[in-house]
This record gives C-alpha cells, sequence and structure tokens, in this order.
C-alpha cells in the first residue's frame, strides 16, 4: 500500500511532508486533523449497530508540520446515544477539538418523507482533471472533478474529490474517514471566487445521514453567507447512489489563497 500523509511511531502519529495546507507548506491540513480525529473515535468508540452522525470539527489555530496527538474522552455513553470528544495536540499546541455524535441504528419508519429532487451527476470516471483547482493536483493523490463552476469560478458549485493516499501508512480509508477529510472542502469550495479564496475554515460538521459507498465523493454548494470577514456556508455530500450527508462551517477572512498555476 502507498505511504501515507502519516505514519504510526508508538503513540505519534507523524507527518509526511505532503500532508501540507494548501496556505503553506509547513502547516498541515486541516482535513487531514479532522480524519485523523475521526479514525480514532471510529477505532474506540464505534461497534456494530452505531454509527456517527454527527462531527464537528473545531480548529483553533494553525498547526505545524510536527508529531499529532489524539486524546479521547467519553461525554456520554447511553443506550441510543453517545458523545465523544477527541483532543488533538501538535507539538506543544491544542489545536483543534472533534465532538462526535453517534448514535444506534435502526429500522426505517413507514411514511413519506419531502426531500428534495437530487440532481444527476456525470461520472467522475469519464471526466478530466481541472486544469485550474486551488486542490492537489492528480499526481498528488487527492482527485478533483469539476461537473460545475469550481474553485475560483465565482459560480455555485459541483465537484467530485476522490482521496487515493492513505491517511496513515499501511491502512485503508474507512468510509466515515474518507466522508471526513472530504466535508472540510465544502466550505473553501463555498467561499473561493473569481479572485481566489480569502477565508479559512475555523470548523466545519458533517451530518451524516450514512457512510458514504465507493471512493469518490461529490461536494455540491448549498449556501454561502458573509458580513464583516466571517462566512458560513454549506454543501451537499453525494456518492453514486445519491446524498448521504451535508457538511458546513464558519470561515475566517485571510489573505487570499490564488491559484499560481
Amino acid at each position: 500500500m502507498d505511504a501515507g500523509y502519516f505514519t504510526l511511531q508508538g503513540t505519534e502519529i507523524v507527518p509526511d511532508a505532503r500532508a501540507h495546507s494548501p496556505w503553506a507548506t509547513d502547516m498541515l491540513h486541516g482535513r487531514l486533523l479532522g480524519g485523523l480525529a475521526a479514525r480514532a473515535i471510529e477505532n474506540r468508540y464505534i461497534d456494530d449497530g452505531w454509527r456517527v452522525s454527527r462531527l464537528t470539527v473545531d480548529l483553533f489555530r494553525p498547526a505545524a508540520m510536527e508529531s499529532v496527538r489524539i486524546t479521547m474522552a467519553s461525554v456520554r455513553s447511553g443506550r441510543r446515544v453517545r458523545v465523544v470528544d477527541a483532543l488533538i495536540e501538535v507539538g506543544e499546541h491544542q489545536v483543534g477539538r472533534v465532538t462526535a455524535v453517534v448514535l444506534a441504528t435502526s429500522e426505517e419508519p413507514p411514511g413519506t418523507i419531502w426531500r428534495p429532487a437530487p440532481q444527476p451527476w456525470p461520472d467522475p470516471t469519464t471526466m478530466p482533471p481541472p486544469l485550474d483547482s486551488t486542490g492537489s493536483a492528480d499526481d498528488d493523490g487527492w482527485l478533483f472533478r469539476v461537473a460545475q463552476g469550481g474553485f475560483d469560478s465565482g459560480v455555485q458549485s459541483r465537484v467530485w474529490t476522490n482521496e487515493t493516499v492513505p491517511l496513515v501508512a499501511g491502512e485503508t480509508l474507512s468510509p466515515l474517514v474518507r466522508a471526513a477529510v472530504s466535508g472540510d472542502i465544502g466550505c473553501p469550495l463555498a467561499n473561493s471566487s473569481d479572485q481566489g479564496l480569502y477565508y479559512i475554515n475555523a470548523d466545519y460538521n458533517l451530518f451524516l445521514a450514512r457512510y458514504p459507498v465507493g471512493d469518490w465523493i461529490g461536494i455540491e454548494v448549498s449556501q454561502q453567507l458573509h458580513a464583516d470577514g466571517v462566512s458560513i456556508a454549506s454543501a451537499t455530500m453525494v456518492d453514486h447512489d445519491g446524498p448521504f450527508a451535508t457538511t458546513s462551517g464558519t470561515s475566517l477572512m485571510r489573505p487570499p489563497l490564488k491559484n499560481e498555476n
């Protein structure tokens, strides 16, 4: 299996150079920190018949390219609801916190509930890679296929993404972790303008009706509101079977991230 963004060295999770943020090569990418916390929570607290329904990733400060430590605690362990907190430490600093709400699964109730009709998506395997994405290029293993709009477009966007690099060397991405590392993209995709990306995430939230199926995840921007240098944004996450989750978050204005290609 290909080398991952991180390797395990005892209790330390050590980053590879590819784990850097698009903002700076000496910063870790926030989506990967959320993925590491989701991985740790899933390994310790998720049993058969239970599923993470909400994952809230708070990003307190930029994280240096140093070893990561995840400390977890059970906040609530009930018959149908569990809540878990995970603290993310990098170097000497607490850089983030992840809260997971874990629900017991059961049978579907009867009746018809209104929901918006999903729009068809093109098959990502038949689409060419974008020429001007601000995301990592295909040769970095983080794949993008633009169905509509895209980074730097200034219009509503629908983008397929596929993470082909293991989060941790020697491990396969679980569906939950794949969703966690993809959900971070919703805000920058929504906040990207025709003059670049001027917002950096302060948090992101995943609300999962189910886990994704397959390797490709679609992100469809559904809302963006901003005032006084603060943005809130949301998107729907889809796979080949249709919508499975929503992602949302808050972002702060900062100097622009522009496509230099």
